[in-house]
């Protein structure tokens, strides 16, 4: 502001007191309690930008947006204004909409056919994977997935969600997966209308959660996309926010159960200071958490000092997961902690990361694949076996399923590293747990039978 002059116009971000207590939502059937989430924090904003909206209009706001989802409002306005709207009653913050860049710039625009609409490959060429002929590489066996895969859980009936570069859906091992129509892509950026990806890190790292069994950790997943950066490689803050809050509602109807099981994002923020803790997603994350959604991130490779932890993924409670290599030993790379938010244990969990053959972009439908390394490919591992408890558990909760993650993790250097077999395993014995109670509870509070005369 003081570089630009009291004028210029300036992104902001503003928060408004009062949040939606989350925790009221935390319990109860997934589908009934995320629905009266969703319908709480958007009455909630729209009764805040009805009554802030005369004083936005006359302080010269311009393209206001909802973020409903962390109970706050994106605008444009002089920065003269700033000021002044922070002094209101009920806002708690005004911070600066910045960007964040994605690491090199995506030039090459979305496809388009002759009739000037995208195209992308129809959802209904999927053809079902054959197991008996798959090769799983290194990485996936060391994680028992063929394991699980032999007991009939493949990620069947579950939608993983890529928040990312975009997606390749004309690969082979993508097309038809994608679940199709208009609450299964998203581009806050508005420059590609269908699934996209210029720069084949989103197409990567979804390879590995749900491509073929050779690569794949839960190949019968379906997914959906969300397209983190824009054509110069750039995503402003707001732009992140409304893509976590487009995953709590795809369609934009809280009626409708059209969320994803699990959340992929292979990504941290970038130009901060490594070691850094940036609190700017926590209540998206908490958000999500509370509505039945699991997010993975990827811990990032800024090691092997100690205290490179990245944000978001070094939040409180976030699954962050660091790289390891076909002996099991953590990747050189990998971010180490403690955490700089909480000084907790950093990364989470280990997962192969090193050397990882995946899908790439498939200029047109060819079956295209890559050999790469980094945290980036290891956390679609953990989302890929999530998938697989949920295919086998459908009904688990994000802190069973995290739970079960760690439980079944073997200690590998110190940290622990993802088990997809006993995962499943401490899966189960927490659901014969609840039976058992259940049970056992039933029985307790049962009239005793009456006595025959």
């Amino acid at each position: 502001m003081a570089r630009k002059g009291t004028h210029a116009d300036t992104a902001v971000i503003l928060r408004f007191t009062d949040p939606v207590d989350l925790q009221a939502f935390a319990h109860g059937e997934r589908k009934q309690s995320s629905q009266r989430l969703l319908l709480a924090l958007q009455s909630h904003a729209s009764r805040h930008r009805a009554a802030i909206g005369p004083v936005l209009q006359a302080q010269g706001a311009v393209g206001v947006r909802e973020l409903w989802v962390i109970n706050a409002l994106a605008f444009t306005v002089p920065a003269v204004a700033v000021k002044t709207l922070a002094a209101l009653d009920g806002v708690a913050s005004i911070d600066l909409d910045a960007f964040v860049q994605g690491g090199r710039s995506q030039r090459t625009p979305a496809p388009h056919d002759v009739r000037g609409e995208a195209s992308v490959a129809s959802t209904d060429t999927a053809t079902a994977p054959d197991f008996r002929r798959a090769k799983p590489g290194w990485n996936l066996t060391s994680i028992h997935a063929p394991e699980l895969w032999s007991m009939g859980y493949t990620g069947q009936g579950v939608v993983v969600a890529s928040m990312d570069t975009g997606v390749d859906a004309e690969h082979p091992d993508l097309r038809g997966k994608w679940r199709g129509g208009g609450n299964s892509w998203f581009d806050p950026h508005g420059e590609a209308p269908l699934p996209h990806d210029a720069l084949g890190h989103g197409t990567q790292s979804l390879g590995v959660v749900l491509g073929h069994p050779d690569i794949g950790v839960a190949p019968q997943a379906r997914w959906i996309g969300v397209r983190l950066y824009d054509n110069n490689g750039r995503a402003s803050m707001s732009d992140i926010h409304r893509g976590f809050q487009w995953l709590m509602d795809p369609d934009g109807d809280p009626s409708t159960a059209d969320a994803p099981d699990v959340v992929n994002a292979s990504w941290a923020l970038s130009g901060r200071a490594v070691g850094s803790c940036i609190m700017e997603f926590s209540d998206d994350l908490q958000a999500l958490r509370s509505a039945g959604i699991a997010v993975v991130f990827a811990a990032g490779n800024d090691g092997p000092a100690p205290n490179t932890s990245n944000s978001p993924g070094n939040n409180p409670g976030v699954m962050s997961v660091g790289a390891i290599d076909e002996d099991q030993d953590i990747a050189r790379q990998t971010s180490r902690g403690p955490s700089s938010c909480d000084r907790s244990v950093f990364p989470r969990v280990l997962a192969p990361g090193v050397r990882v053959r995946t899908a790439d972009l498939s200029h047109g439908g060819q079956a295209s694949y890559t050999t790469v390394s980094g945290s980036s490919l290891a956390a679609p591992h953990v989302s890929g076996v999530m998938a697989l408890l949920l295919s086998a558990f459908p009904a688990a909760s994000v802190a069973e399923l995290e739970a079960a993650v760690l439980a079944g993790a073997p200690q590998a250097g110190g940290l622990q590293r993802i088990d997809a077999l006993a995962a499943l395993k401490a899966l189960r014995a927490m659901h014969n747990a609840v039976s058992a109670e259940a049970v056992s509870a039933a029985r307790i509070t049962s009239p005793p039978p009456e006595k025959t005369p």
